[in-house]
């Protein structure tokens, strides 16, 4: 297969701007990570077990394990810079409920054992990456959630029944035109998909800078 036949690679749309100590920064992550930690923590229960995929630079899962001390954040990614960035952060934060950064792959059989986790959690993943990760994102999460687990989601999505936020709308464009797999998803789509899976419809919650986070529950 051919690199461009490749169904699994996100993208960086982004330069990233390392540190001496191996730790990397992302604008993105820089902007919305408070939004996403306060969101975090308004809606999570007070402990559990969270495995983060697509991870990143490790800027999310830092400040999620300060904020959440009773929370066990696992972060995970399959690129190997991402990897270096992680534990580079997790190695000077010194958080005992950081755990040790892990490869993993969307795509692949995930290294865990049963029902195991209350939260999997992505951020920016789903508009950077084929249908095909979403499917197996639900796959996954739905066969490693703890029953009431939660899948969480954020990022930029179409909404049915709502105009289209102009921003959006041109980010849409400019990820389709980088590759036509890509794209802002449409919620009635991930629905769709989510609900096979024997996951819940999600709740919604609107968030800064025109994005939302999506919850998508399991049965109890």
């Amino acid at each position: 297969m051919s690199p461009d036949d490749d169904p699994r690679p996100p993208v960086r749309f982004e330069d990233l701007d390392p540190d001496d100590d191996g730790r990397k920064y992302s604008p993105s992550a820089g902007r919305n990570r408070q939004d996403i930690v306060d969101a975090l923590a308004e809606i999570l229960s007070p402990a559990g077990d969270l495995l983060e995929v697509a991870a990143g630079t490790g800027e999310h899962a830092v400040l999620a394990a300060e904020r959440l001390p009773s929370w066990s954040w696992w972060p995970t990614d399959r690129d190997p810079d991402a990897l270096t960035s992680l534990r580079a952060w997790a190695a000077q934060a010194r958080l005992p409920n950081l755990r040790e950064p892990t490869h993993l792959d969307i795509h692949d059989a995930w290294p865990l054992e049963g029902r195991c986790l209350d939260v999997v959690f992505a951020s920016n993943v789903l508009h950077i990456s084929p249908i095909e990760t979403a499917e197996s994102l639900f796959v996954s999460a739905a066969r490693h959630l703890r029953p009431g687990g939660s899948l969480i989601v954020y990022g930029a999505f179409f909404l049915p029944d709502v105009e289209p936020i102009e921003s959006n709308v041109r980010f849409d464009e400019e990820l389709r035109a980088s590759d036509p797999r890509y794209g802002v998803r449409e919620l009635c789509d991930l629905t769709e998909r989510a609900l096979a899976r024997q996951l819940l419809t999600p709740t919604v919650r609107p968030m800064p800078k025109n994005n939302f986070l999506l919850r998508f529950a399991t049965r109890i």
